[in-house]
């Protein structure tokens, strides 16, 4: 394996303050109970998983409302009472069934406003919808909506120590199954010559039987020589957006009705959503910080991505302290900013049809990567899954 990171873990990498116990993402990671293909792979390795039943709430008009459960619906003062009804009823229905493939064929925004009601999409879900799509949000299917539905749940998962301690665990058995793993070793062509797949990794060639790339499709694209040219603007075809998140460590909690995750649905706001990690997990494995995530997904061009984490920090101030009034620069510790530049992917209607297979035009090359793991959303229990269905494909299995 090569990894241009330092560490292992991708887009769920890590990192670890010197008194911490644990380490902390840099972009918030949670598993839901459904998530099976990680949980099992955690259990194969021997790495413990704490479920834990946060708050979940949703700021607007001002205030804050806890909006988790079938109750904290029905009363949530925003919307017509027969939209809560409708709402309820429509999520109940997504969570029972498995009929994603006609939900492919109508954009989420057309499915939610006919069947939750206008109030419904205008209160709830428009605003989530902007702000993770931003653009997109109008294009985006009723089958990735169904499947944020069907695999929620009220626990969440975490495990022990934080991701990079459970990547960590999986580096420890691939190396003691005769696996090798180089860090800081970027690939910088892949191509194909007799038969072989070669690899030009940090200036070095390499020549292997079969690979494996997880690249996103762009970056793939750009380094690999020999692809068809249909092929090629297919891939190019798969629009993504980044992510910006701003870490806080501060010396007081943030969300003081202990919510874990904060969806921002006030007009104008410039995050999305404000996650305080130490409202889920245990402050004391953080030196007794309070951990905030303010996070974005944005265009690839836009300007947070230049951005220091000072600069982002100056033009939030005010919209933090409208969520807490009490809040100064005076709680603050220490910042960070994390930036990634291919983090959602946009799935477009009927996407089954022009899903990218794992084989390549190229044999013995095989790509795998977060634009392959629909009907889901991008996660790691899906990088598993797909890892482990390509994997048997390499095998002949």
């Amino acid at each position: 394996m090569f990894e241009s990171e330092t560490y292992p873990g991708g887009l769920a990498v890590g990192f670890k303050e010197d008194k911490w116990k644990w380490s902390l993402e840099r972009h918030y990671h949670h598993w839901f109970e459904s998530d099976w293909s990680v949980r099992n792979l955690a259990k194969e390795v021997g790495h413990e998983v704490l479920f834990i039943r946060p708050k979940t709430s949703t700021f607007i008009g001002g205030e804050t409302y806890q909006l988790d459960s079938p109750m904290s619906l029905l009363t949530f003062p925003k919307i017509k009472f027969s939209d809560r009804l409708r709402t309820g009823v429509v999520l109940a229905l997504l969570k029972l069934t498995n009929r994603w493939k006609p939900l492919e064929k109508v954009t989420s925004e057309n499915f939610l406003r006919r069947y939750m009601g206008e109030s419904s999409w205008e209160v709830i879900w428009k605003p989530l919808f902007e702000g993770k799509f931003q653009d997109y949000y109008t294009s985006i299917p009723a089958s990735w909506f169904w499947a944020r539905i069907k695999k929620r749940s009220a626990s969440l998962g975490y495990p022990v120590g934080g991701f990079l301690s459970f990547a960590k665990s999986l580096e420890k058995n691939i190396r003691k199954l005769g696996g090798k793993i180089y860090y800081k070793k970027k690939v910088e062509s892949i191509s194909e010559k007799e038969g072989k797949i070669l690899l030009k990794v940090s200036g070095k060639i390499y020549s292997f039987d079969k690979v494996i790339c997880t690249l996103p499709s762009h970056p793939f694209v750009k380094i690999t020589k020999g692809l068809q040219q249909d092929y090629i603007d297919g891939l190019l075809d798969m629009k993504s957006i980044g992510a910006v998140n701003l870490v806080l460590s501060l010396k007081n909690k943030f969300l003081e009705d202990g919510t874990y995750w904060l969806n921002i649905n006030q007009s104008k706001f410039p995050f999305l959503a404000v996650v305080e990690h130490t409202n889920f997990m245990d402050k004391k494995f953080y030196n007794n910080e309070h951990l905030l995530y303010i996070g974005n997904y944005l265009p690839h061009e836009h300007g947070y991505f230049v951005k220091t984490e000072i600069e982002l920090l100056k033009e939030f101030y005010p919209y933090l302290k409208t969520i807490n009034p009490k809040f100064t620069e005076d709680w603050i510790n220490r910042a960070f900013i994390f930036k990634a530049p291919f983090a959602q992917p946009i799935i477009p209607l009927n996407y089954s049809r022009v899903l990218p297979p794992f084989e390549t035009p190229i044999k013995n090359l095989y790509l795998c990567n977060i634009q392959q793991v629909y009907p889901w959303d991008r996660g790691t229990n899906y990088a598993v899954e797909n890892g482990e269905a390509v994997a048997r494909l390499v095998l002949g299995e």
